[in-house]
């Protein structure tokens, strides 16, 4: 079974992370799928920025 801490939030992040809730998630649930969403953030942004810098070694398969 995995270890369990508890954190310190103010009332109104313990009331935007219920909102952010689904429907019988606990907490730990809602900040790991938060998480979840802002590394794939990340890594779109990382792919998004290579492709500008790299964009001239691109090969339009449609000119081929």
């Amino acid at each position: 079974m995995a270890e369990i801490t508890t954190i310190q939030v103010t009332i109104d992040t313990r009331d935007q992370l219920r909102e952010l809730g689904k429907m019988g998630e606990d907490y730990n649930s809602v900040i790991r799928r938060l998480i979840a969403e802002h590394n794939l953030d990340k890594l779109i942004e990382k792919g998004e920025k290579r492709i500008k810098e790299h964009r001239d070694k691109f090969v339009d398969i449609n000119a081929l």
